[in-house]
């Protein structure tokens, strides 16, 4: 010990570091270093997406279209994925499984010459994600006694979050380089023929890359929880605690309020003067000036790194002073963020919105899967974890829906508003099913 150290303040900062290393066992540090190479692949082309479709003749119909099929899609498939890890005994060939196929489709989606095409890779790419989900979480939450599991389920969103900085840092300095540089060929050789689109087709095949990097990751994941009964089966009473349904119902209504994040894009577009509809008029000018707006990405930037900041403090917190209490604050920010972007008119106020979305997400996402985990047994955490994606993923897209049909009708006030709405409900459900501010008790240790 240091000379002039308090006693106390070494002994507290000894339990700390315990604390830390509980937390952050083998499995949950490989699955965070799998999670954010893949996110560095998929954040190097995700936010170019929207353009992609727009180049190659889509509009913001189809943009729409393909974020809220990606995520119905993996819903489906995340409840049978989950109820099969179960009884199979190897999760781990599930995550890997799931993975794989989504590393597979990536530079697939270099060959898309029309919008329908980039809409049926896309919906492939998230059937990976829906296959891996359920028995990814089921093995974080078996390799971390209950009092860590917020923290160690918000250190592996941090590590996704952390990806996605360095995958969208590395896609903007790409096409800052490759749109000079095809053009400059084109000047060159008037036989070459480059398009804008090509820009971000290069990308998706460099993208494919940290992805391959994570499946050999997943290869020193080891299968660490309890044995799990094959003959398990899916029992609704034994399983479950009763208010993990009540849980599930608040999910479904939250979901209804948790659309696209494009529409979020959208929204800032407007507040900072772009008009971010892909009509054809400006997918024309977007082809011939190759270019296209940059703070918009520049934003889901801040966001993840917001995420990021906030999302171990998230879990620090929720551990402490109750995982539940601690999810309903973060839906309470998203109402107030929601409400915000309906009636935000400054720049700085569409930042300001996106910091404090990026809060949201650090009180919600590695918090909501510890929840779930609190109110079922070990035996039947994959298939929990898949009803809580589905109820999740289902509504998306009826979100995603209902929000754009306002928007076009009414305006952002009222699809913004609307939105926070049912993020009001999904509060005042969760209160009463879950008896907040009353002593909680999971039914599972």
């Amino acid at each position: 010990m240091k000379e002039g150290t308090p006693p106390a303040a070494a002994k507290s900062g000894s339990a700390f570091w315990r604390e830390v290393r509980a937390s952050l066992p083998r499995n949950v540090l490989l699955l965070g270093i799998v999670s954010f190479l893949t996110d560095a692949s998929s954040d190097m082309m995700m936010w170019t997406l929207p353009f992609y479709i727009a180049l190659l003749g889509g509009s913001f119909v189809w943009v729409g279209l393909v974020e809220g099929l990606r995520e119905s899609v993996a819903s489906l498939v995340t409840i049978g994925s989950g109820f099969v890890s179960d009884r199979i005994n190897n999760r781990k060939f599930l995550v890997g499984l799931g993975y794989s196929l989504s590393t597979f489709v990536k530079p697939i989606l270099a060959l898309a010459v029309a919008p329908w095409h980039v809409l049926a890779l896309m919906s492939l790419e998230r059937v990976g994600k829906g296959v891996r989900g359920a028995p990814r979480d089921a093995l974080v939450a078996g390799a971390v006694a209950s009092d860590h599991l917020a923290k160690a389920f918000s250190f592996h969103r941090m590590m996704d979050h952390a990806g996605a900085c360095v995958g969208q840092i590395a896609g903007v300095l790409l096409v800052m380089g490759l749109f000079p540089y095809l053009q400059h060929l084109n000047a060159i050789d008037p036989t070459a023929h480059h398009e804008p689109a090509d820009v971000f087709r290069i990308i998706y095949i460099i993208a494919a890359a940290p992805a391959a990097l994570a499946l050999i990751a997943i290869l020193f994941v080891r299968e660490t929880q309890a044995p799990i009964k094959k003959k398990v089966q899916l029992d609704f009473r034994a399983g479950y605690d009763r208010k993990f349904w009540g849980l599930l119902a608040a999910l479904l209504v939250f979901a209804l309020a948790n659309s696209s994040d494009l529409f979020l894009m959208l929204r800032a577009g407007e507040i900072l003067g772009y008009k971010v509809r892909f009509s054809a008029e400006e997918q024309t000018a977007m082809a011939q000036a190759w270019d296209f707006p940059w703070q918009l990405p520049l934003m889901f930037f801040v966001l993840n790194v917001a995420k990021m900041v906030f999302t171990m403090p998230g879990g620090i917190v929720a551990d402490r002073f109750g995982r539940a209490k601690t999810l309903l604050v973060g839906w309470v920010i998203y109402a107030a963020v929601y409400f915000g972007f309906g009636f935000a008119t400054e720049a700085w106020q569409a930042w300001a919105l996106f910091i404090a979305y990026g809060l949201f997400y650090g009180f919600t996402e590695g918090v909501q899967k510890a929840v779930v985990a609190d109110f079922v047994k070990p035996e039947v955490r994959g298939a929990a974890y898949g009803l809580a994606y589905f109820c999740d993923g289902i509504a998306k897209f009826p979100a995603s829906l209902i929000l754009g049909a306002l928007y076009a009708s009414f305006g952002a006030a009222v699809a913004f508003g609307f939105g926070g709405a049912c993020a009001v409900a999904a509060c005042v459900i969760l209160i009463v099913v879950l008896g907040l501010f009353g002593k909680l008790r999971p039914a599972a240790a």
